[in-house]
């Protein structure tokens, strides 16, 4: 079982997928901003892909949060965030900055979750 964060990150013209393996801790956020910083600056929009994170509790999503406001503080541009849990496959996408943090809140409170596919 990995429990270590990993990530990998991968690049096309206008958009970067970093993926994370692992357990999210909240001291990531800062790891993860220096891998954000890496990416080319024509890059304007930012997949996150969690399929592989084996925990997401209130510690990861603060950390998810802060990616989040780094990015589109850094760069202003969109944001997809993909996870899933056993039965829920989610994606959220970036429709402004109020409404991508409110529904982070409630996909992390476990109220809510924009597109969704049960397996």
């Amino acid at each position: 079982m990995t429990t270590a964060l990993q990530h990998s990150l991968e690049v096309s013209d206008g958009s970067a997928t970093l993926y994370l393996a692992g357990t999210i801790a909240g001291a990531d956020a800062f790891r993860l901003r220096g891998v954000c910083r890496d990416i080319p600056q024509r890059v304007n929009t930012l997949r996150l892909d969690l399929h592989a994170v084996t925990k997401l509790d209130d510690v990861a999503m603060d950390t998810i949060r802060a990616l989040v406001r780094y990015w589109r503080e850094t760069r202003g541009g969109g944001f997809r965030l993909s996870f899933a849990s056993e039965h829920l496959v989610a994606t959220c996408t970036d429709i402004g900055a109020s409404a991508t943090e409110r529904m982070i809140d409630r996909i992390g409170e476990r109220k809510a979750a924009l597109t969704g596919m049960f397996l």
